[in-house]
C-alpha cells in the first residue's frame, strides 16, 4: 500500500523535476514512492500502529511524500547532497527530508503521536480553554 501519490510529491517539488527524474531512469518516482511506503509500513508495524488504506494519517502522508520527493530528485542531481552556497534550490527539501527521516524513526519507536484521520474536524461538543498568566507589566503597554 502506498501512503502518497505522485500528485502529493508536487507539494514539495515541481512536476517538471519529477518528469526529469523519470526521463533519467524509468519509474524513478514510482519506485521511490513504493520504497518509502514499504519503509513506512515497517516503521508503523514496529511502532505498534495500525493504519488502513482508507484511513491514512496526514503525518504519514506528509512524511512519505517528503522523503519520496527528496529521493526522486536525488536520482538526477548531486545538489541534493550538498549544502554549498545559498543558491541550492533543493536545500528546503533537504531540510524537510531530514525532519521526515527523524519523524519516521520516532514512528518506528512508537514515540510519534499519530492523530486518526477523523480528527481533522472539530466536533460540536469539543471545547477549548485558553489560560494565560496574569500580566506582569500591568496596564503600562496599553499606551502603545
Amino acid at each position: 500500500m502506498n501512503y502518497c501519490t505522485r500528485t502529493d510529491l508536487t507539494d514539495y517539488i515541481l512536476a517538471d523535476y519529477l518528469a526529469a527524474a523519470d526521463n533519467q531512469q524509468e519509474d524513478t518516482v514510482d519506485k521511490a514512492i513504493t520504497n518509502v511506503s514499504a519503509e513506512m509500513t515497517e516503521a508503523l508495524v514496529a511502532g505498534g500502529y495500525t493504519v488502513t488504506a482508507d484511513a491514512i494519517p496526514a503525518a504519514v502522508k506528509r512524511i512519505c511524500s517528503t522523503i519520496a520527493a527528496y529521493r526522486s530528485i536525488g536520482a538526477i542531481t548531486s545538489l541534493i547532497t550538498s549544502e554549498a552556497g545559498s543558491e541550492n534550490e533543493f536545500l528546503p527539501l533537504q531540510r524537510l527530508a531530514e525532519r521526515a527521516d527523524k519523524e519516521m524513526a520516532l514512528i518506528r519507536k512508537g514515540d510519534f503521536p499519530l492523530a486518526p484521520p477523523e480528527a481533522k474536524t472539530a466536533q460540536p461538543n469539543d471545547t477549548a480553554v485558553v489560560v494565560t498568566p496574569p500580566s506582569k507589566f500591568g496596564d503600562c503597554w496599553s499606551k502603545f
